[in-house]
């Protein structure tokens, strides 16, 4: 039996695992449906699982529902259209030659979902999340393009070009949709956690 306070581990191997299945899965439907029918089948294969897991907050964990409001459905709106766009251009980025770049690109969404969280949520952004987003773009740029005496020119264009766009605006896409998410919990005042984050 795993300790409750280690759970996290395997769930997270099996989140990550799920993931990796899911995104081949969707890289072979994008070459049959197009990107937009890859993306509207990976949420509504998602909508049960959502009930079912919303089903045992209520019933399981004996959390009642909350009466969502206008700012809930606001902040709803636009977590879930990020979301979709985040999809849709991260399948795009899978279409394309070099698409491991764009995928490192749209790793920037922790670097954006502290700059919308302080923009939109006034979030703190302290001196730690500072460092945390400065080595990570660091990170990404390292990871692009570089060769030989071009090196400097790799890293500034490597951030123009078209994979590396539809990267960064999956991230950007992906960064809005934890916000909106985030927004949509604390709009319900007074909800518990566990209830706020399945409703």
């Amino acid at each position: 039996m795993i300790p409750h306070e280690h759970l996290w581990i395997p769930v997270t191997l099996f989140a990550a695992f799920a993931q990796t299945i899911r995104n081949a899965a969707q890289k072979h439907l994008t070459a049959s449906l197009g990107t937009l029918g890859a993306t509207l089948v990976r949420f509504l294969y998602g909508i049960p699982f959502a009930l079912l897991w919303l089903g045992f907050v209520h019933v399981g964990g004996g959390f009642a529902l909350p009466e969502p409001n206008a700012p809930f459905a606001g902040w709803i709106v636009l977590g879930a259209v990020s979301q979709i766009g985040g999809t849709a251009f991260l399948l795009q980025v899978m279409h394309e030659r070099n698409f491991t770049l764009g995928v490192a690109y749209s790793k920037t969404e922790a670097i954006q979902v502290a700059f919308f969280g302080f923009v939109f949520l006034a979030d703190p952004v302290g001196p730690g999340a500072v460092a945390a987003a400065a080595f990570g773009t660091v990170g990404v740029m390292l990871m692009s393009p570089m060769q030989g005496k071009h090196a400097l020119r790799a890293l500034l264009t490597g951030w123009t070009s078209r994979v590396a766009l539809f990267g960064l605006a999956s991230g950007t896409c992906f960064g809005l949709a934890s916000v909106g998410y985030r927004g949509a919990s604390l709009a319900l005042e007074g909800v518990p956690f566990p209830m706020a984050a399945a409703y």
